[in-house]
């Protein structure tokens, strides 16, 4: 169960396209290019993320394959945390996506002692359609295509992060109470899958307000 939340899995609003030549984090006015570490943290979220969501359709699809989309999910997560470590400068608010990486590297290790739990993090992994689309839409330029994805990427911005992260909450919660009825006691991993939850949750929610809150002239993440 985990987010990815990630783009960087979700580096949604922070890792959006403000970034600058001058290590500042803004893109220059002047020139309107991205510095080089920031088109090379796109490029590698735009092919990996690709690829795990086709390893998350294969295992949703088949049921089959779990392991490869777990390890999958883990080297990109571990990957970009080290990246934007190393490199800060390649996202807009490193601290809140090391942050968030953490929490999503901690919850991965609940579907991996608890492979049954899979189809969870699976769930919880279609959030990177919306990372996907985000980096998209401002590495895409032809203009028809652009719309398109800008547009998939605001709808699936409150399908996924609005409406179905919090619901994930009141399902894990279920997960948990067959956990405990199960096993016999509360006290089990399952248990923290709804804080977890919670946490990721608040996180989409503090990411759109400041989506919301940005000036109309800066609204293209």
């Amino acid at each position: 169960m985990t987010q990815g939340a990630g783009p960087s899995v979700t580096n949604v609003l922070a890792d959006s396209s403000t970034h600058s030549d001058d290590g500042s984090g803004k893109k220059s006015e002047s020139s309107g290019r991205l510095p080089a570490v920031v088109v090379y943290h796109d490029i590698f979220n735009l092919v990996f993320i690709f690829w795990l969501n086709i390893a998350n359709f294969l295992f949703l699809r088949t049921g089959q394959h779990f392991f490869m989309f777990f390890y999958s999910t883990m080297v990109y997560f571990v990957a970009d945390l080290l990246y934007v470590a190393i490199v800060p400068r390649s996202v807009k608010s490193p601290m809140v996506i090391l942050i968030h990486h953490v929490i999503t590297a901690l919850y991965l290790l609940i579907p991996y002692h608890y492979p049954n739990y899979g189809w969870c993090m699976s769930y919880c992994m279609l959030v990177e359609i919306n990372t996907w689309l985000l980096i998209a839409k401002r590495t895409i330029r032809v203009p028809v295509v652009n719309q398109l994805l800008e547009a998939a990427f605001y709808i699936s911005w409150v399908l996924l992060r609005n409406i179905f992260y919090p619901y994930l909450i009141f399902v894990f919660y279920r997960q948990w109470q067959e956990e405990t009825r199960i096993s016999g006691t509360p006290w089990n991993a399952i248990g923290i899958t709804p804080i977890f939850q919670v946490a990721l949750t608040g996180l989409n929610y503090y990411w759109t307000l400041s989506l919301v809150m940005k000036p109309s002239k800066k609204k293209q993440l």
